[in-house]
């Protein structure tokens, strides 16, 4: 009996023909001793066998590589049409106008079911429709709980947050409520879905943040124009 004799391990045989590549060629009576089975049950030989795993790992990059060229036009395509509304935002003059444009842009162009934007003042100011304005009592009362994490919420959103921001009639399930940053007025930006899966918590949210921020930025500017 040899007490020195050591087992040898599955990942101890592949780092041995890892390092000795050319052990087949050298050895190739080793060859007639293997015994591989295809997932069928029948016995297959090993250059079948390295085919079958060569087309699948060539399948698996082909496929990766599709995501990737799609994901690339995708976001190209998003960004043509977020500079043609950063544009249009820069260019706008009125509040009520910029929030109009801005609603628009998020329904017909980026294909989002709902957009709403608000602003929080006691008063019509800067030419503010009634239908914009929520005063802060209430605002603090609507969006205290979705804004107590942070000034992006995700996610599915209860009926009565539902019903005061998009309308009883939405039927909205979940959305992406969003804190405006200007300096002399707060607000916000909702977008709402009746389906679930479109605004998830785990969303890309990088183009959102950066209009949102664009927005805030053109209404203190349409502001400090009008108190000139």
């Amino acid at each position: 009996m040899n007490f020195f004799k050591k087992n040898i391990t599955d990942a101890g045989v592949i780092k041995f023909l890892s390092d000795n590549p050319d052990f087949f060629l050298k050895n190739p009576d080793a060859l007639e001793k293997l015994e591989i089975k295809h997932e069928t049950g029948e016995a297959v030989s090993l250059i079948e066998k390295q085919v079958e795993i060569i087309k699948k790992k060539n399948l698996l990059s082909n496929t990766k590589l599709s995501e990737f060229l799609s994901n690339a036009e995708y976001n190209q395509q998003l960004f043509i049409k977020v500079q043609k509304l950063v544009l249009q935002i820069l260019n706008e003059k009125n509040i009520e106008e910029l929030s109009k444009l801005t609603e628009a842009f998020f329904e017909k162009e980026l294909g989002t079911e709902i957009c709403k934007i608000y602003f929080f003042t006691q008063e019509e100011l800067f030419e503010l429709s009634n239908e914009r304005i929520i005063t802060p009592e209430i605002a603090t009362s609507i969006f205290s709980e979705a804004f107590n994490s942070g000034d992006l919420a995700l996610g599915g959103i209860n009926k009565e947050l539902s019903s005061m921001v998009f309308g009883s009639k939405a039927n909205v399930e979940e959305g992406a409520i969003c804190k405006l940053h200007c300096e002399k007025i707060a607000g916000t930006l909702a977008l709402g879905s009746s389906s679930k899966g479109k605004f998830t918590k785990d969303s890309e949210t990088l183009f959102l943040e950066f209009l949102v921020a664009v927005f805030s930025n053109r209404v203190d500017t349409i502001i400090k124009n009008i108190n000139a």
